[in-house]
């Protein structure tokens, strides 16, 4: 993945997190028309930080599984290959 598109889809996330802890927040909370506005925020981000955090799982997967194929063990090079 490019190093710019990771470092923004990162910011995404940090923001996504952020917005969160602000939505539990009793301030915000009592103040309507910020956390109508943070609702929106995070329901945007929401379909993009889940994609992303499933494409973070499956290259961890395939770092794994490339990594058991490298194995010198004939068993573990098999089971990696399925």
């Amino acid at each position: 993945m490019n190093p710019s598109i990771r470092g923004k889809l990162d910011k995404l996330m940090d923001r996504h997190e952020e917005l969160e802890r602000l939505l539990s927040d009793a301030g915000v909370i009592a103040d309507q028309e910020r956390f109508r506005t943070y609702s929106r925020e995070y329901a945007e981000l929401e379909p993009v930080v889940l994609c992303y955090r499933q494409v973070q799982s499956t290259r961890q997967d395939l770092d794994e599984a490339r990594s058991l194929a490298d194995e010198n063990d004939p068993e573990l090079r098999e089971l990696a290959e399925q």
